[in-house]
C-alpha cells in the first residue's frame, strides 16, 4: 500500500503564491498568500468577481467550461488591479474543485510597482523569477551604460569644449603673430623710408649745388669754346701763310679733330650734367617724403621715376614696354605708390635676370574705367610662380630669395599700401608663362567714418 500525501493549505499558499482554487459555484475557497494580499475578500468571492478570463474564449465561464478548457493555457485580468495571471487550471475530480496555479505576466520590472508586488513574491520554482532576475539585472545593466554613456558624453564634451578653446586660442596666436610680423613689416619699412629720405635730402645737398655750379658753368664754356672756334676760323681765312712751327703744332694737335670734336664734348658734358640733373629729381619725386598727405598726382610720373632709378638692373638685356593709359591726376600717397611700384618692377626684373630666356620683357600698362577704378598692369615674360608659392607670397618675411637677397617685406608692405588706398591687388601666375600683378586703385579715397 502506497503512502498518501496531503499538503496542507498553508503549505500551497507558500508555495504556490499566486495560486486559487474554486468550487462547483466558482465560489474560490483557496488562494495564494499574495493574492490575499492584493484581493483581501478573495476567499469567498465569485471566480468573476475577481477575475475576467482574457483566454481561452469561453462563451459560458462556467465549471463544466472551464473543466473541458483543462488543457489549454489561461489568461486571467485582475478586475482588481492592473494585473494578469497566465497559467493552468487543474481540476480535482475527487472534491469537485478546479486547482488555477500560474503567476503574473510581467515584461518590464517597471510593472511590478504598477501590480504592487515585488520579485520576492515569487516562488523560487517559478521560471518567471528567472525572467524578472534577468530582466531587473538587463535594468541595472542598461541603467549603468546610461549613466556612463552621460559621464562619457559630458566627458566628451569637456573635450570638445578644450578642442574648441584650444582653437580659439590657436586662431588668436595666429592672428597676433600676422598681427605682429605687419607691425614689424611697417617698422621696417618706415626705417626704411627715413633713410631713404635721409639720403635724398644728403643727395640734394651735396649734388645739387655743385651740378648746379656745372650747369651754370657750362653755358658759357660752350660760349667762350664757339669764340675761339670762330677766332681759329678768322686766323685761318686772313692768316692762311702760318709759321712752320704754328703748321707743325696743327698737324701735332690734329685741329680739324678737336675743331669738330670740342663743339660734341662740351655738348656731352652738358648731357650728363642734365641726366646727373633727372636722377637726382627721379629720387625726389620716387621718395616725395615731404608728401606724407594725400595729394593728386600723375602716377606715370612715379613709375617713370621708378624705372629711371631701376634702370642699372632693366640696361642688363630687359625691355620694358609702356602702353600707358590717359590717366586722370590720382588722390594718393605718391610716395607708398612708389614703393609699390619698385617693389614688383625690381622683383619682375630680378625673376627675368634669374630666367634662362633670350627676349626678357616687362609690360606695364595703365587704364581707368568707368567707375572711376584705375589699373595697372605689371607683367614680365620670366618663368612664373606655383601655386604653392603664389599663396604665400604677401605673407611678411616669406622669400624666395637666398639668405640676404631679400627680406620677404616687399609684397607683403605692398599690399598694406593698396589696402590703404582702398583698392586690390592681385597675381597672375603659371608657372612657364610668367607673372602679371593686377593693381586696382580708386581715383579718389573715400573718407572714413
Amino acid at each position: 500500500m502506497q503512502p498518501q500525501f496531503t499538503l496542507s493549505p498553508q503549505l500551497l499558499a507558500k508555495a504556490f503564491p499566486f495560486h486559487f482554487v474554486f468550487k462547483g459555484d466558482r465560489t474560490i475557497v483557496q488562494s495564494g498568500e499574495v493574492l490575499q494580499r492584493l484581493i483581501p475578500d478573495i476567499i469567498g468571492s465569485q471566480l468573476d468577481k475577481c477575475f475576467q478570463i482574457q483566454r481561452p474564449i469561453i462563451q459560458a465561464a462556467d465549471f463544466a467550461a472551464i473543466t473541458r478548457q483543462s488543457n489549454s493555457i489561461f489568461m486571467l485580468k485582475s478586475l482588481h488591479s492592473e494585473m494578469t495571471l497566465r497559467g493552468q487550471m487543474m481540476p480535482i475530480e475527487d472534491c469537485g474543485a478546479i486547482f488555477f496555479l500560474g503567476s503574473p505576466v510581467v515584461t518590464e520590472i517597471s510593472q511590478l510597482n504598477q501590480i504592487g508586488i515585488k520579485l520576492k513574491d515569487f516562488a523560487i520554482h517559478d521560471s518567471a523569477a528567472d525572467f524578472l532576475f534577468l530582466l531587473q539585472a538587463k535594468g541595472r545593466l542598461m541603467d549603468e551604460l546610461a549613466e556612463r554613456e552621460l559621464k562619457l558624453k559630458d566627458t566628451l564634451r569637456g573635450k570638445e569644449e578644450i578642442a574648441l578653446l584650444a582653437e580659439a586660442r590657436a586662431r588668436d596666436v595666429e592672428q597676433a603673430l600676422e598681427n605682429l610680423q605687419k607691425t614689424q613689416a611697417q617698422l621696417i619699412q618706415a626705417e626704411k623710408m627715413s633713410g631713404l629720405g635721409q639720403m635724398v635730402a644728403g643727395i640734394a645737398h651735396e649734388i645739387n649745388n655743385p651740378v648746379n655750379f656745372i650747369n651754370g658753368n657750362l653755358t658759357y664754356t660752350d660760349k667762350y669754346v664757339q669764340d675761339l672756334l670762330t677766332l681759329v676760323e678768322l686766323y685761318q681765312q686772313y692768316f692762311p701763310q702760318a709759321s712752320p712751327e704754328i703748321i707743325d703744332f696743327m698737324e701735332e694737335m690734329d685741329l680739324e679733330f678737336v675743331l669738330s670734336d670740342l663743339p660734341r664734348l662740351v655738348a656731352s658734358m652738358q648731357m650728363g650734367s642734365c641726366r646727373i640733373r633727372d636722377i637726382v629729381l627721379s629720387l625726389r619725386n620716387f621718395s616725395r617724403l615731404d608728401e606724407a598727405e594725400q595729394k593728386d598726382v600723375d602716377l606715370h610720373e612715379g613709375i617713370d621715376s621708378t624705372l629711371l632709378i631701376l634702370n642699372h638692373k632693366l640696361k642688363q638685356g630687359i625691355e620694358v614696354v609702356q602702353e600707358y593709359g590717359d590717366l586722370p591726376k590720382v588722390l594718393c600717397y605718391p610716395a607708398q605708390l612708389n614703393q609699390l611700384f619698385m617693389n614688383i618692377i625690381s622683383n619682375a626684373a630680378d625673376a627675368l635676370l634669374e630666367a634662362d630666356i633670350k627676349s626678357k620683357q616687362i609690360v606695364i600698362q595703365t587704364s581707368v574705367d568707368d567707375s572711376k577704378q584705375v589699373y595697372i598692369r605689371i607683367q614680365d615674360n620670366g618663368h612664373g610662380i606655383s601655386p604653392e608659392i603664389k599663396e604665400k607670397i604677401f605673407n611678411p618675411f616669406f622669400t624666395t630669395k637666398p639668405a640676404g637677397k631679400g627680406t620677404g617685406l616687399g609684397l607683403s608692405i605692398s599690399q598694406q599700401i593698396i589696402e590703404k588706398h582702398q583698392g586690390t591687388i592681385e597675381v597672375v601666375s603659371e608657372l612657364g608663362k610668367g607673372t602679371e600683378f593686377v593693381i586696382k586703385i580708386p581715383i579718389s579715397l573715400v573718407a572714413k567714418a
